[in-house]
């Protein structure tokens, strides 16, 4: 839900039903938002291989080596250009680049990356915030409910 859609609503009005409803979905909204961050981190970390991978190109001209089909099949191949690499601009396109472009690029969005993390994590202390409020509205209506309890009972032994 993005921040223009949430509404304000008073924690006090609510019973606590609906307060243990809210608290799920807050919770589950923190779990999604740490799931996001867990996958911007898992493709930052590809970026920042990738950049290492294109540094380490240089003087490797005629070199052999392994290239991979799969996870677990490779091929020999020799490299045949240490100047120019394809990278993966996204969606299943590539774009020849010099090695100091690419790894340019690899900053660039190892830098784009960074930001949407602390952006999902800024996020997500407020949500923690959010939580706290609700548990803490929780505990003083089910103290307050106690207290009526504890007080109809006496009344009762009168």
């Amino acid at each position: 839900m993005s921040e223009a859609q949430q509404q304000q609503v008073n924690l006090g009005s609510l019973s606590l039903e609906q307060l243990q409803m809210v608290r799920e979905q807050v919770e589950a909204e923190i779990q999604q938002l740490s799931e996001s961050i867990q996958q911007l981190k898992h493709a930052s970390n590809k970026y920042i291989e990738a950049k290492e991978a294109m540094g380490g190109l240089k003087g490797t001209d005629g070199k052999e080596m392994l290239v991979p089909l799969t996870s677990s099949i490779y091929l020999p191949g020799k490299i045949n250009s240490k100047e120019k690499v394809l990278v993966d601009i996204g969606t299943g396109y590539y774009v020849e680049m010099g090695i100091e472009q690419g790894q340019n690029f690899s900053n660039r969005k190892v830098q784009l990356i960074t930001e949407q993390v602390n952006k999902v994590q800024t996020a997500i202390n407020m949500k923690k915030q959010n939580l706290e409020s609700i548990v803490q509205v929780a505990q003083s209506k089910i103290s307050l409910y106690k207290q009526q309890q504890q007080q109809a009972q006496q009344q009762q032994q009168k």
